[in-house]
């Protein structure tokens, strides 16, 4: 990826970065919602960088052997190219989607940032791997990426717990096991959150949101 919008530079993730990556996870705004869960090391960082580098050799955004490990680019200012900030991409293992993100230097929040880069990112996205959408997901605590999202080109599709009942493996054919499941997943995430859609341009899906159908009747 190599994106400039107006203010920001986009592009992929190199080795010289692994310090700069290192203190935006412990970033006290990042550590909210990180992009690398637990208390990751610098050693990891490199071996993140290294498997992302790894997948631009070959021509891909989304390795297609470890699909579940997604990717990240850098978010960096035009004018310094120092790193603020990153975007994350991943797919789905349930619904089939691409999920994007968006994380930020405490530094350099509420200055549009986010949103500058969100748009430019979702964009090239939709393209780069031929989707018609592109899919957000927004913690019930965290207004100011809620606002991201729409500013970026994300509209609102549903307030849900997403896929995350799905990552816990349990016999769905029994009722009772499938209720605990869900019980100490929710008990384990504590609500649900927002999740967005953002279609790519010229799409020809009609029914892209709830509203888009209008209920005639039982046999309309």
């Amino acid at each position: 990826m190599y994106i400039e919008t107006k203010r920001l530079i986009l592009r992929d993730l190199i080795e010289q970065d692994t310090e700069a990556l290192f203190e935006m996870k412990n970033d006290e705004q990042v550590m909210k919602h990180p992009f690398f869960q637990g208390d990751v090391s610098i050693d990891f960082i490199k071996i993140m960088l290294a498997f992302f580098q790894s997948v631009k050799d070959k021509g891909l955004i989304i390795d297609d052997q470890h699909p579940e490990r997604g990717n990240l680019f850098a978010i960096c200012l035009k004018y310094s190219g120092d790193v603020i900030g990153v975007i994350s991409v991943h797919p789905s293992k349930i619904s089939y989607e691409v999920h994007m993100g968006w994380y930020m230097k405490s530094l350099y929040t509420k200055m549009g940032y986010a949103s500058e880069a969100g748009a430019a990112a979702s964009d090239y996205l939709l393209e780069a791997l031929s989707l018609e959408y592109i899919t957000a997901s927004v913690a019930l605590d965290n207004p100011a990426s809620f606002r991201t999202a729409q500013k970026s080109g994300f509209r609102l599709f549903e307030k849900g717990a997403g896929d995350y009942y799905h990552d816990n493996v349990c016999n769905v054919e029994d009722f009772n096991v499938v209720g605990e499941s869900f019980t100490k997943k929710q008990n384990e995430i504590g609500s649900c959150g927002y999740h967005f859609r953002k279609f790519k341009k010229n799409s020809k899906t009609k029914s892209q949101f709830y509203d888009d159908t209008v209920d005639e009747g039982r046999f309309s």
